[in-house]
């Protein structure tokens, strides 16, 4: 094998200084050739002969490009072997099918501080990069550029308001009472006036039956006197007539003072009607001088709070990020001010799917999330029973608190989540879109048998789930099918991971 080798390599040496030779030989022969041609005479000819001596260059190009092409072609490359293995990856059935979604970042912990009220920024009190509390006065705002705040003096209205209304409540109230024993008092007294009706009530009428028995003594004295008697008479009839008009005013008086004494009429009623007003009127009036002072107080605390939101503060312990605005500056609600990093953080990933992926996402194999250049596999920890985003259900995944710091609130990350369950004794099982060769009669996929040899398998294609289809039939079980294109029937191939 050596000696074939040495003698090759011979002679390509020979072959290659032949070459040389030939080359060296035609430059010498075209040297001497120039020198014996008498230019004048060249162009003479080529002024007389244009067309021939045009060809005649383009002849000499012509075989000098031959004899390059012959002497610097490159030698052929020994031929590479086609039966290397081909790389390939492969999708195994058995494995849930995936689909894609982009998911929404939620990071708690994270806050912009914006402006809640329309003012001018008169001071800022942390800078970027320091550590605060919660609680910490992030900056001041005014009213005007000259420092005035007139929800400061509002608060002040407000709290003098309160105090006037908090020192006079007790003197209020007890004005209040008074009234209440005033009209308990005029119901005493009404009732004392309505038994001393009753008691002359009584007594008139006693007098009255009196008068009666005399009136009929003197009705039958006038009986006895004589009607001649004109004068007596007379007399009688005057006597009578007295005692008759002074008690028929009894009588009448008598009728007043019972009514007046009695607890079922309408004086006595009109009386604890008086009362029972005067009292209910006078808890309405303690009750408003209670919410008065109540009102009060809040109002004096929603001045607080109004004059609270001219000095933002931080909500939690954490770090200033950014500071957004400069002395000066005119703010408006909702304009950001700054920006604070809470010292604990917590981040989950919120996928909005439809309705047949989220009521299918396997409980048993992981989803698969795709957090910057790692991946992370987990179960999601809540599905929503119903749409939360229009028709859209809530797929959620609470990461660790160390992802925290790479994941930014609002972005979107890259979920691959399975649907349904793995399962090789599937008559129906679903592979990726990309394993499948379509055609417009038929479509077949490539799986690799236990030699490592690709083969194809003419298979029947059922409904569509994301990147996924389904296989109706032509795949044996637990068959691993090739997902490369750049294979065909016979191929050895090697899985690669």
């Amino acid at each position: 094998m050596t000696k074939k080798k040495n003698r090759k390599s011979k002679r390509d040496f020979i072959g290659l200084k032949s070459e040389r030779f030939q080359v060296k030989n035609l430059k010498q022969k075209i040297l001497s050739l120039k020198n014996k041609l008498n230019f004048k005479k060249v162009l003479a000819f080529i002024q007389r002969k244009p067309f021939t001596s045009f060809f005649a260059v383009l002849g000499i190009f012509f075989v000098l490009m031959i004899v390059g092409n012959l002497l610097f072609s490159p030698k052929p490359t020994p031929q590479q072997n086609l039966n290397a293995p081909k790389q390939v990856q492969i999708y195994k059935l058995g494995s849930a099918p995936q689909v894609s979604f982009e998911g929404k970042v939620e990071k708690s912990g994270v806050i912009k501080i914006v402006a809640q009220m329309p003012g001018i920024v008169s001071n800022i009190n942390v800078s970027e990069g320091q550590q605060i509390d919660a609680g910490t006065n992030i900056l001041s705002l005014s009213t005007n550029y000259q420092g005035g705040n007139a929800l400061a003096l509002a608060a002040q209205i407000a709290q003098t308001q309160y105090q006037n209304t908090k020192d006079t409540f007790d003197e209020q109230k007890d004005l209040i009472q008074k009234q209440r024993d005033l009209a308990d008092k005029n119901k005493d007294n009404a009732q004392s006036m309505q038994n001393i009706a009753a008691a002359s009530a009584t007594d008139s009428a006693n007098l009255v039956s009196f008068n009666q028995s005399i009136l009929d003594s003197l009705n039958q004295n006038l009986n006895n006197i004589p009607a001649t008697d004109t004068a007596a008479i007379l007399q009688a009839k005057l006597q009578i007539s007295q005692f008759q008009a002074g008690n028929t005013q009894l009588a009448a008086s008598a009728r007043t003072l019972q009514l007046q004494g009695a607890g079922d009429q309408p004086p006595a009623e009109l009386a604890n009607m008086q009362h029972d007003i005067t009292i209910e009127q006078l808890d309405i009036q303690e009750k408003t001088l209670e919410m008065s002072l109540e009102i009060s107080r809040l109002q004096y605390n929603l001045a607080l709070v109004n004059e609270a939101s001219m000095y933002p503060v931080s909500p939690f312990d954490g770090t200033v990020d950014k500071i957004l605005v400069h002395v000066g500056d005119s703010v408006s609600p909702g304009d950001t001010l700054a920006n604070i990093s809470g010292s604990t953080q917590h981040v989950e990933i919120v996928v909005n799917a439809p309705e047949n992926i989220a009521k299918n996402v396997s409980r048993i194999e992981p989803s698969i999330l795709q957090i910057g250049n790692s991946t992370v596999e987990m179960i999601p920890s809540y599905i929503s029973q119903d749409a939360t985003d229009g028709t859209l259900y809530s797929i959620t995944y609470q990461l660790d608190d160390k992802f925290a710091s790479h994941l930014t609130n609002a972005t979107y990350v890259n979920v691959n989540i399975p649907i349904g369950t793995g399962d090789t004794s599937n008559e129906a099982p679903y592979i990726p879109l990309d394993a499948v060769v379509q055609t417009q009669e038929e479509a077949f996929v490539y799986i690799v048998d236990k030699n490592n040899i690709a083969q194809v398998e003419q298979i029947s294609l059922g409904q569509i789930q994301g990147r996924f289809v389904e296989v109706t039939s032509g795949l044996p079980n637990e068959s691993q099918v090739i997902l490369n294109r750049n294979v065909i029937q016979g191929d050895r191939v090697r899985i690669t991971r």
